[in-house]
């Protein structure tokens, strides 16, 4: 043996280890990132003052705040939360002030860890405002704000009647009083008051002073300017106005004679803010403390392909409208009764019947329909379980995963479930023409088209959107729709009239624009000479369409290939699909499930249940692999220690063995060790 093993072994146990520790570092961070993956993208940044929360920092900055919070719970995708952005976005900015008292905060729902908060505070519809108090202690201290949310002054004003009440009941210490000073209360005493301060701010104004209390908001702890109030009736507001109106003055301090006094009544408070910052902005801007929100990083989801055909009807888009609907819309509210329970059982009805998509997938909805006829009430919690314990029995025909593929937007925020959900809607209407057509029961109206309708203005989160579309149908008589091929026509002209209205507004697309179906591109034939829709060519086309359900992309359905030889000579080949049931429409699922049930009774151990082979979604979960990843990893960096170990202390021992003559077997059989004597 070599006398330098030792030192060999030991490197080669410190290399091992470094190796060990390096692979679990690289597991550790791929896991974190495969862990981070979201459905929802920031309608703000960070250069708006908006401070941006969510399940992780929601509680730590509202529940024992010392400063109120106005939060809106948004989704990034509803149309109507994008369309009002840019509204927000300036409400915010004339805000900005109000920080260290009232802080602008937003909550974006449709980023999927965030959805427990959301229903947790009973957020069923985008976008909705909730004032939450001065140490708020939980979700009940929240309070919906009903006003007109366009409105960004009488909003602000508002919120200021919110803080004064919040600061009269609570009185909190850093506030303001928020009280008018008295009617014996003169000039000059408020000059002394205010100490150094170089400027007094004094705002005309009867109860609720709303104005006067945004003011005295906007300027707190501002050591260059002070606000104070004053009724209609005190000596110093009836020394210099006699109309009655709401008025402002700006004096120097100690100087009876004001800078500026309103010359007609003040109808906003940021007219005040406005005069005051062009007449003394420079010299008391930096009196006051700035205070800048810090805002949770914004999450951005993966980017969609923008380069797929958005005019195909795909399975896959299909898929994830009826998973997010499922999973996300439905289960919203905390708890599902009365109107909106009778909603449901209608829609879930209309997609026991015409739901398009494979055999598995319309059992889905054969059985929940079955379930939630029977039920009253049923909360978020109840629903969801329900929807997983079918679809396991079925092997998962839905994906957990959402992922658009003709309805995949340039932003991940655009198209996605709107688009899936009229892709839905359009193939249900027309498999029902398929399937009714010759039935003289058939009620378009009653069977089809006011569930699907109810359940929009009921479901749908994006509340304006929900309430266009109900305010669409009576202004297209939805009512006097009797023929059954007037199921799918209705909402073919329906969805363009939409197209048109949102043309080019923030919620379009620019790189797919609304435009009126179909588009000359895709049936030139459809347009008339004066370039009109000709409904007579149009609708046989919009039939035909939304009847082509494509498979393409990961969700193709399970096929094998199929090749004859003769004498080493290839006669034919082609492609073969599994069994029939697996493919769209393919018959009726009422025979299959009643089969289901005899055979259930005949054999009921061990219970038959559904194997995973649609489309292969219910793979297993990732997450068990990288639990396993780790465990192999810790015993491999285990057994290579040891391995180590074993072979240092294996050298030392046989050289001790070898070369020490006192432990030799046979100490004659080498040369004596010379010796030198001194």
């Amino acid at each position: 043996m070599n006398e330098k093993e030792p030192g060999v072994a030991k490197s080669l146990c410190i290399a091992a280890v470094i190796t060990g520790v390096f692979m679990l570092f690289i597991l550790v961070v791929i896991l974190a990132f495969s862990a981070g993956g979201s459905s929802g993208e920031s309608l703000y940044d960070k250069d708006d003052p908006i401070l941006e929360l969510d399940v992780d920092t929601f509680s730590a900055a509202i529940y024992g705040s010392k400063k109120a919070h106005f939060i809106e719970f948004y989704s990034s995708w509803c149309g109507a939360c994008i369309g009002y952005a840019p509204t927000f976005k300036k409400f915010a900015k004339q805000l900005e002030k109000w920080a260290p008292l009232v802080q602008v905060t937003v909550v974006n729902c449709a980023d999927d860890k965030n959805m427990p908060l959301c229903r947790e505070h009973s957020v069923s519809s985008y976008p909705s405002l909730r004032y939450f108090k001065y140490n708020s202690h939980n979700k009940d201290d929240g309070m919906k704000y009903s006003g007109d949310k366009y409105d960004i002054n009488k909003l602000a004003h508002d919120i200021a009647g919110l803080a004064q009440a919040d600061a009269q009941k609570q009185n909190p210490e850093s506030w303001p009083t928020f009280l008018p000073l008295s009617d014996t209360t003169t000039l000059e005493e408020v000059f002394k008051s205010i100490g150094t301060t170089s400027y007094l701010a004094i705002v005309v104004q009867d109860s609720p002073s709303v104005i006067a209390w945004a003011n005295l908001i906007n300027y707190h702890g501002n050591n260059g300017v002070k606000v104070a109030y004053v009724t209609q009736n005190h000596p110093i507001a009836t020394k210099f106005f006699s109309d009655g109106g709401v008025h402002a003055l700006l004096f120097s301090n100690g100087n009876q004679e004001p800078l500026w006094k309103s010359s007609s009544p003040v109808d906003k408070w940021v007219d005040v803010q406005d005069k005051i910052d062009e007449l003394i902005g420079d010299k008391i801007a930096a009196s006051g403390p700035t205070v800048h929100p810090i805002n949770a990083a914004p999450v951005i989801a993966a980017p969609s392909n923008p380069l797929n055909n958005q005019y195909e009807v795909q399975l896959v888009d299909l898929k994830s409208a009826m998973s997010y609907m499922l999973y996300k819309e439905i289960p919203r509210r905390e708890e599902i009764r009365d109107e909106p329970m009778a909603v449901l059982k209608q829609w879930m009805h209309t997609l026991k019947k015409y739901a398009p998509g494979t055999t598995p997938m319309r059992r889905l909805f054969f059985r929940l329909d079955e379930w939630i006829q029977l039920q009253s009430v049923v909360t978020a919690n109840e629903w969801i379980t329900k929807v997983d314990e079918i679809q396991q029995a079925l092997g998962n025909p839905l994906p957990k995963e959402i992922t658009w593929m003709a309805c995949a937007g340039s932003k991940p925020n655009l198209r996605g479930y709107t688009c899936g959900l009229w892709t839905l809607a359009h193939t249900i209407t027309v498999e029902a023409y398929k399937q009714e057509k010759h039935n003289t029961a058939f009620k378009p109206v009653i069977d089809v088209l006011e569930p699907f309708r109810a359940f929009i203005f009921h479901f749908l989160s994006c509340s304006e959107c929900a309430q266009n579309f109900t305010k669409e149908a009576e202004k297209n008589q939805l009512h006097l729709v009797t023929r059954p091929e007037d199921v799918y026509a209705w909402l073919w002209r329906v969805h363009n009239f939409v197209n048109k209205r949102l043309s080019g507004s923030l919620t379009d697309d620019p790189s797919f624009k609304k435009q009126q179906f179909p588009p000359k591109s895709l049936c030139a034939d459809c347009y008339d000479a004066n370039g009109d829709i000709d409904e007579a060519k149009a609708l046989p086309f919009v039939f035909k369409y939304y009847s082509n359900i494509k498979t393409d992309s990961t969700d193709n359905l399970p096929g094998y290939k199929v090749v004859e030889y003769k004498e080493g000579k290839t006669l034919s080949a082609g492609q073969r699909h599994l069994n029939p049931k697996f493919q769209v429409h393919a018959g009726k699922v009422d025979q299959l499930e009643a089969n289901d049930k005899v055979k259930n009774v005949l054999d009921a151990s061990p219970q038959r249940t559904w194997k995973d082979i649609d489309g292969y979604d219910g793979l297993p979960d990732s997450g068990r692999s990288h639990y396993y990843f780790i465990f192999l990893s810790l015993i491999g960096v285990a057994l290579i220690v040891i391995y180590c170990k074993y072979r240092k202390n294996r050298s030392k021992f046989w050289k001790t063995f070898y070369y020490k003559n006192d432990f030799k077997l046979c100490p004659w059989s080498s040369s004596p060790v010379k010796q030198n004597i001194v």
